[in-house]
């Protein structure tokens, strides 16, 4: 072979190895391209997902909030009534000096606090946005909304127990003496008996309690309902 020639075939040879190099790197960078595309469409269309949910979250959160108003003056006006019924038991008839006045106060808020409060605060959207991998993303959200749901479960324990204590050792316990359905005392004695006294001593603590939770519940919904209108905007 002559000189010349191979130094062309060399040249040649050169050319098709730098032709190589850049198809090489046009689908090396096609590849890269195509999949930066598609991160940035997946994280796109997880945030849409994301901002989803925590509309879903926002929504029923505001729910229990209005739940949680509307509770307000009905708690305090049945601790209210409360108080005054075991004032009254409690002073074995030094508050009046009629026996048939004092019956009738009695009677009056035996009625008024013979209401029981169940809690039906939805929680669901917030399992379904803590059980999906979007709030990694929001991680002291996701602290809060576990904080809010442990609240709810505490809530509904103590409504629960109070229920209870009501249904078996309130209304079981005067069952003969009272007609709860024609809101009518038909005899005073186990309704002023040292007993009963005591229970609604028990009552009134369970209702400070259960007063506690829900305005605990409700400071830390009005701040998390803050956070959560910040994330959907």
């Amino acid at each position: 072979m002559k000189f010349g020639t191979s130094r062309r075939l060399s040249k040649v040879k050169k050319a098709d190895v730098i032709t190589y190099m850049i198809e090489i790197f046009i689908v090396i960078f096609g590849i890269t391209v195509a999949y930066q595309l598609n991160v940035i469409y997946e994280d796109s269309k997880d945030l849409k997902l994301e901002k989803s949910a925590l509309e879903n979250v926002h929504a029923e959160h505001e729910l229990n909030m209005n739940e949680f108003e509307s509770l307000i003056d009905e708690r305090l006006e049945l601790l209210e009534n409360e108080n005054q019924l075991a004032q009254i038991l409690y002073s074995d008839g030094y508050l009046y000096t009629e026996g048939d006045l004092e019956n009738e106060e009695i009677s009056k808020y035996l009625f008024a606090i013979n209401k029981t409060f169940k809690a039906n605060h939805q929680f669901e959207g917030i399992n379904f946005y803590l059980n999906t991998n979007y709030s990694t993303n929001n991680a002291d959200l996701k602290n809060d909304l576990i904080t809010i749901k442990n609240k709810y479960i505490a809530l509904k324990e103590v409504a629960q127990n109070h229920v209870s204590m009501k249904e078996k050792y309130y209304n079981d316990f005067l069952i003969k003496d009272v007609d709860f359905g024609l809101q009518k005392v038909v005899s005073f004695d186990r309704i002023k008996s040292v007993e009963f006294k005591n229970l609604i001593l028990n009552l009134i603590e369970n209702e400070i309690e259960l007063s506690r939770l829900l305005d605990e519940l409700y400071v830390f919904s009005i701040d998390l309902d803050t956070k959560l209108e910040e994330k959907i905007r």
